[in-house]
């Protein structure tokens, strides 16, 4: 009997292990991706370009990043790096509705950046 039951438990962790190794979100990997995302815009930000950039936000905030509002952040940009930028990363969500809010070395929040079409694009304009 105590060997049943012995290969049931064993069965059953491995199961549970299973269970939360693949159903557990690949976070470091999604924070990872986060930050570069993030480098990314921090460049085109600091080269200034306004187009380039328009494609890493969300649909409603790309009306909003202006070649005014872009020279005022390279101006901020100049004085910080990504480090400075992105201290921490909480991934939320799984699948298509993954979020990941983005907190600054100060302790600000940055901004949240929305996985869409397998791309980060952040959903506000942090650099203003």
């Amino acid at each position: 009997m105590r060997l049943v039951s012995a290969h049931r438990i064993s069965a059953l962790v491995l199961i549970a292990l299973s269970i939360v190794t693949f159903a557990t979100p690949a976070r470091a990997d999604d924070a990872a991706d986060v930050k570069a995302a993030i480098a990314t815009q921090f460049d085109l930000l600091k080269a200034g370009d306004v187009d380039k950039l328009k494609a890493h936000f969300t649909e409603r905030q790309k009306e909003k990043i202006t070649k005014e509002a872009v020279e005022k952040g390279k101006g901020n940009a100049a004085k910080m790096t990504i480090d400075d930028l992105v201290a921490s990363v909480d991934v939320a969500g799984e699948g298509a509705k993954k979020t990941a809010k983005i907190k600054m070395k100060n302790g600000r929040t940055l901004t949240t950046l929305i996985l869409t079409d397998g791309k980060w694009l952040a959903d506000t304009i942090w650099f203003k």
